[in-house]
């Protein structure tokens, strides 16, 4: 395995943390990996220390080639300049699939909270869409405009070109109401977008992986909203299939 960081823009502290984990030799059955691009949260002030590397971590572990995206953010968030930063590196992903052993036509976005809006942006108006998108406790309505004034209302966004979408969030978020994933949800549902959608019962804004190593294990959350990561992880071996010995099977 080894780690890159690759400077996408210096003037607006733009980076792109690549985990890349081998493929082939004692993995022989392994011939490629899929890959997910990860979106910390921050309010579009800054990126999530605790939604970043730990959730790459999560996926690697199920063999995923992970990255994490810092975009612009604070006095350089103005849109369109964070849907530019995740174009430059889904661009640079794709561009890089034989170096990085992954399947181009198999990358994911996760996004948490306001970088689950620049996710929810990437599913629904970029040039360079996600193969799927998982949406944790995103802000994906008209509230983006409490933290970012110019950011898009992803909700009203959604079309039949959308990619299929996981979303989790808690009823009881304090910060994003619930309503930006239902919103989310039903207009996937109107446009006849697979997803899949879990609502814990209650737990605050901002969980990640809801390892206590990240959340203090005292706040008052649901016990089963950790199972977001299996479900995830699950999910996306119903899109994009499990390993083989020549290739990933492909989805029915």
């Amino acid at each position: 395995m080894f780690t890159e960081i690759i400077q996408l823009n210096e003037q607006r502290k733009v980076s792109l943390t690549a985990y890349i984990q081998d493929a082939g030799g004692e993995f022989d059955y392994v011939v490629k990996r899929p890959a997910i691009l990860v979106i910390p949260g921050g309010g579009y002030q800054f990126c999530s220390a605790r939604e970043a590397d730990p959730v790459a971590l999560a996926y690697m572990k199920a063999g995923y080639q992970a990255f994490v995206l810092r975009y612009s953010v604070a006095e350089n968030g103005t849109w369109p300049n964070p849907l530019e930063d995740y174009e430059q590196a889904m661009d640079m992903i794709r561009s890089n699939a034989e170096k990085w052993m992954l399947y181009e036509d198999k990358v994911a976005v996760i996004g948490f909270s306001a970088g689950g809006h620049l996710a929810a942006a990437a599913a629904t108006m970029s040039k360079n869409r996600p193969n799927a998108a998982i949406l944790g406790y995103a802000v994906a309505g008209a509230d983006v405009k409490s933290c970012n004034p110019t950011a898009p209302d992803t909700v009203g966004a959604v079309d039949k070109n959308t990619c299929p979408c996981f979303l989790f969030s808690t009823r009881t978020d304090n910060l994003v109401p619930v309503e930006n994933t239902l919103d989310f949800m039903s207009a996937l549902a109107k446009h006849g977008i697979a997803f899949e959608s879990h609502i814990y019962a209650f737990g605050p804004h901002g969980f990640s992986t809801c390892d206590s190593s990240i959340q203090y294990r005292e706040t008052k959350m649901c016990s089963r909203i950790s199972n977001w990561v299996t479900d995830s992880i699950g999910w996306l071996k119903d899109m994009f299939g499990d390993f083989g010995k020549e290739d990933m099977t492909e989805p029915a």
